[in-house]
This record gives structure tokens, sequence and C-alpha cells, in this order.
């Protein structure tokens, strides 16, 4: 019998690893919150990360936003194709309201079939493309989103 997988305990692990190689996430507190196979919750306070106006800076909120589906994809890969390298190459965000408190960036694989095409890429060319969506919230809802573009290749 098989032992069940650990997702959360995966993405502990690769938020541990990310605090070491990328230090602006750990000077930006940076934590998982959730994760339980399809969908990742990164979150960091407030007081790591506010503006000159007291609410959450923007260069903060993109920084969590890009390297939370930079996470759930290198997390996906691991799983499904084997190490793999993961670029954020296309982003949009949006900034309708401020965030005013602790806040989290939620993300969610698509759609089995854009897994399933992005898995064949990989495994047949070595490399793909695919698109989330980020949401960025605090204690308030969302108040901020990402679209982003990430390219994945074979490590």
């Amino acid at each position: 019998m098989s032992e069940p997988q650990d997702f959360q305990g995966s993405a502990v692990a690769l938020i541990e690893r990310v605090r070491t190689e990328i230090p602006l996430t750990a000077a930006m507190q940076l934590t998982a919150k959730s994760f339980d196979g399809r969908t990742l919750v990164l979150g960091v306070p407030l007081a790591a990360n506010f503006n000159d106006k007291g609410t959450a800076f923007a260069g903060s909120i993109t920084a969590l936003g890009n390297i939370t589906g930079w996470c759930l994809l290198t997390l996906w890969a691991g799983q499904e194709t084997g190490p793999c390298r993961v670029a954020i190459y296309d982003a949009h965000f949006r900034f309708p309201k401020p965030l005013t408190g602790d806040f989290t960036a939620t993300v969610s694989l698509p759609a089995a079939g854009e897994c399933e095409a992005l898995r064949a890429a990989i495994t047949q060319k070595g490399k793909g493309k695919i698109s989330l969506r980020i949401s960025l919230a605090d204690a308030g809802g969302e108040a901020a989103s990402l679209e982003g573009a990430y390219a994945i290749w074979r490590a």
C-alpha cells in the first residue's frame, strides 16, 4: 500500500528552499498556508510588506503573486514530469483596492485538459507554457490579481 501524498509537507519544504535561494522571500516572511495538490495558498504579514501609506507595498504584492504561481508549477512538475525549471514571462496585475492587513496569494491548477497538454509538451518537447490566475487577498477579500504566463522546461 502506498503512502498518502503529503501535499502540505511538500509545499512547506519548497518554501523553506525558496526562502534560502531567493532572499527577498525570507525578508517578506513568506509562508505556506495550505496546499491540497491542486490549490496553493502562500501568505505574508503586512508588517514586513507595507508602504508609506501603511498598506501592502506593490512590489511585495507582485513578488507574492509571481512566486505563488512559480511554486504551484514547481510542485506540480515535481509530481507529474520530474524536476523542471519555471519562469514567469508575461504578467498583468490589477490593484482595484489596497491590501490593508496580512495577505495571501491563492492559485489553482487549470482544468485537467490544460494540465495534460502541459505534461505532454514537457514529455515530448522538454518544455511548455501555461497561464495562471492568482488572487491576492486580505481579510476583506480579493484586492489584487495576477494573470501570468509561465514557461516550464526540464531541469
